[in-house]
C-alpha cells in the first residue's frame, strides 16, 4: 500500500532521486535521464509509453520497470487517457555510479520484470525516504535492492545493445553528450553523420525517439538536475550548461517539469 501523504516531491539522497506521480495528474513528459529509471505502480495501471521505439503495455501488479541510461521515454497524449486514474507510479532515478565496476554498464534486455519482492522492497524505501529514517538503514537498503536488481534480472555487463543503430548516428549522440555547453549547429551534426540535415532529423528520430536538438535539451534537462541536487545554483547551472541565462533554464525546466529549477532545488535539498 502506498503511503497517504505523497505529494509528488522529489526527493534526491545516496544517488537515488525518488518521485511520486498519480496517473489522474497526466505528469508524464518526453524525458531522459542520465541513469537507470526502476518505476513500480500501484492501486491501478499506468498508461503505455513509448521506449526503445515500441509501445510498452502497462505493467502487471507487483512488477519493475527498467529504463536504461540516456534512452528517451514519453507518453503519447491518447495513451494518457488510457490510465487508471487510481494509480500511483514510483519512480527512482538512479546513478549510473550504483552499478558495480566493471567491463560496462548492466543491460536489461526486458522493459519490466514481474518481481514481487523487489516491487515490495522498492516501495519500501520510497517511504522511508519519504519519512526521513535513518541514512544508515535506508542507504544499506537501496544497496540491497540494487544487488537484487542485478542478480535477478541484468545481464551481464558489456553485453550488446537490445537495439542496433548505425555507426554515424551514435557518433552524432556521443557529440551531443560531450558538447552540452556548447552551441553546436545541425550542420555540425550532418557533418559528423555525413548525411544531409533533413536525412539526419528523420533518422535520429527514427532511432531514438526525439530529433538531435529535443535530444539535446533532455540530456542538459537531466544535467541540470544533477547539478541543483548536487549544490550548484540555479545561475551556475545555466552557464555549466550553456544556456544564455538562468531564465532561459527556467523555461525550458518548467516546460519539462512543471516547476521552475530553482522550486526543484528547493524541494530535492
Amino acid at each position: 500500500m502506498v503511503e497517504s501523504a505523497i505529494d509528488g516531491r522529489r526527493r534526491a539522497r545516496f544517488g537515488v532521486e525518488s518521485l511520486v506521480v498519480r496517473a489522474a495528474d497526466g505528469d508524464f513528459p518526453t524525458a531522459v535521464n542520465s541513469g537507470y529509471t526502476v518505476k513500480i505502480t500501484h492501486g491501478g495501471s499506468a498508461p503505455p509509453f513509448q521506449y526503445l521505439g515500441r509501445t510498452q503495455g502497462p505493467p502487471v501488479p507487483g512488477a519493475v520497470t527498467v529504463i536504461e541510461p540516456h534512452e528517451v521515454v514519453s507518453c503519447l497524449e491518447q495513451d494518457k487517457a488510457a490510465a487508471d486514474g487510481q494509480a500511483v507510479v514510483q519512480l527512482m532515478f538512479l546513478d549510473a555510479d550504483l552499478m558495480p565496476v566493471g567491463t560496462g554498464r548492466p543491460r536489461f534486455h526486458q522493459v519490466t520484470y514481474p518481481d514481487r519482492g523487489l516491487f515490495d522492497g522498492i516501495a519500501t524505501l520510497h517511504r522511508d525516504l519519504a519519512q526521513g529514517e535513518d541514512e544508515l538503514d535506508v542507504e544499506s537498503s537501496l544497496i540491497r535492492l540494487v544487488d537484487v536488481l542485478l542478480t535477478r534480472h541484468a545481464d551481464a555487463p558489456g553485453a550488446a545493445s537490445p537495439t542496433l543503430r548505425p555507426r554515424a548516428l551514435r557518433h552524432v549522440r556521443e557529440m551531443l553528450h560531450s558538447h552540452l555547453n556548447t552551441n553546436i549547429t545541425l550542420d555540425d551534426l550532418a557533418a559528423v553523420a555525413g548525411c544531409s540535415k533533413r536525412h539526419l532529423i528523420r533518422s535520429f528520430r527514427q532511432a531514438y525517439g526525439v530529433p538531435p536538438h529535443q535530444y539535446r535539451t533532455l540530456l542538459r534537462l537531466a544535467g541540470a538536475k544533477s547539478m541543483l541536487i548536487a549544490g550548484l545554483s540555479v545561475a551556475e547551472t545555466a552557464a555549466e550548461l550553456g544556456y544564455c541565462d538562468q531564465s532561459q533554464l527556467n523555461r525550458h525546466f518548467r516546460r519539462r517539469f512543471g516547476m521552475s529549477a530553482g522550486g526543484y532545488a528547493r524541494a530535492v535539498r
